[in-house]
């Protein structure tokens, strides 16, 4: 029987058939803790898109004049917290000031969820990545089940967390790890983000019911910044500390492809220590970077990798990939679609930038397999193909676009 309770999740009393609310159910228990409950209406996982943070913003207001004993955030979905947020918003995005002010918005209602003067308390199974982890870092304490992993991914879009996460991240883990974190896009287990600090306690899911009572009655032993943390976030300190960090980013990816982690570091650098400036920053930040030509190729990049797992999903494999355009986003396309066992061809009206995909591909697989024979393995699935004799047997064509200088 105990195993088969931590394949349920345990959600808290019964929601009400006739919630008054679309993407999240409400309710409260016999000692008093509001549990709110992340479930957004007709998808399998969570994200966060702008009706749903109107829709908690309303929540917030309601929790404000209600004052319930505690509060406990988690989510409905069997797969997670929140994995995101919903990248489908970030499309097309090409005014720096509209999206600004959208992410205002945003930042406003995670403020206010962090202002709530009642203990809070975000449960996590699952993936909770990027916007899913700022949700958590806005709750007082965090309890991870067993099977949680944590991230930010922005990076791999071109962006850096966008909802006060530079923030509250850095302010709660040694910068330096957190820096790392958001910088690589890597995610980390429950035990690992303990002992980070991250996240209060790691249970299994039949003892959620007593840890959120631990949590919200004060018995729960709190993970607390060290003194470290504070003495890393000095002015002096961070400009030491913020030169290293760009000299490895620059051995990953340059500045003028890649500008996000160097803005990162910036924002790290020049505001850490100073939250209402910093908070500022990242939203004026996060919007400049959303309509760069970076963010917006990797982007569709996101999206033809979710049309390829449909593809894959339904039986019509694809096996040979043909990539029209061998700069910095065509050359790594085609190194992303080697490194998943396609044969790809790579087409480029000059040699020199099908050299340079080339080499950056080397790179990246002996990043990324420890195995010389798998780094050869991936790099005989990548052809150079200056007369685009590729394109006859290919499965899948993508072309990557250059806008005209005119």
């Amino acid at each position: 029987m105990d195993l088969l309770a931590d394949r349920v999740l345990e959600l808290g009393p019964k929601p009400a058939a006739d919630s008054s609310y679309r993407n999240f159910k409400l309710t409260r228990d016999e000692d008093g803790i509001a549990w709110l409950l992340f479930d957004r209406a007709g998808v399998s996982a969570n994200t966060l898109s702008a009706d749903l943070l109107e829709e908690l913003d309303a929540i917030v207001t309601a929790l404000e004049s209600e004052r319930p004993t505690g509060l406990v955030v988690r989510s409905a979905k069997k797969s997670g917290f929140i994995a995101g947020a919903d990248v489908n918003e970030f499309r097309g995005a090409s005014e720096p000031g509209a999206v600004e002010t959208a992410i205002g918005r945003a930042h406003a209602v995670i403020d206010r969820l962090e202002a709530l003067r009642v203990p809070s308390v975000a449960v996590i199974h699952g993936f909770c990545l990027g916007g899913g982890l700022e949700v958590a870092l806005a709750c007082q304490m965090r309890i991870a089940i067993d099977d949680a992993r944590f991230g930010f991914p922005e990076v791999m879009l071109g962006l850096h967390p966008g909802l006060g996460g530079t923030v509250r991240f850095t302010e709660l883990v040694n910068p330096m790890q957190a820096m790392t974190l958001m910088l690589t896009g890597k995610t980390i287990d429950a035990r690992r983000a303990k002992s980070l600090g991250l996240v209060d306690a790691v249970t299994q899911e039949r003892h959620v019911r007593n840890a959120v009572r631990d949590a919200v009655f004060g018995r729960l032993k709190r993970a607390k910044p060290g003194a470290l943390n504070s003495l890393l976030n000095l002015g002096p300190v961070r400009g030491f500390l913020a030169s290293r960090m760009r000299s490895e980013a620059e051995k990953a990816a340059p500045r003028k492809h890649y500008p996000a982690p160097y803005a990162l570091i910036d924002l790290w650098e020049k505001h850490a220590g100073n939250r209402s400036a910093m908070l500022n920053a990242e939203k004026a930040s996060f919007a400049n970077l959303m309509v760069t030509p970076t963010a917006q190729n990797l982007i569709r990049v996101f999206f033809l990798r979710e049309q390829m797992k449909k593809v894959a999903g339904s039986g019509n494999k694809v096996a040979h990939v043909h990539v029209i355009g061998a700069g910095a986003m065509g050359g790594d396309i085609a190194a992303w679609c080697a490194n998943q066992d396609m044969r790809v061809t790579l087409a480029d009206m000059k040699a020199e930038p099908i050299a340079g995909a080339m080499k950056r591909a080397s790179d990246l697989f002996g990043k990324i397999m420890r195995k010389k024979t798998d780094q050869r393995d991936a790099l005989d699935r990548l052809i150079p193909d200056m007369d685009g004799d590729g394109v006859r047997n290919a499965d899948l064509i993508i072309e990557r676009c250059r806008k005209s200088s005119s």
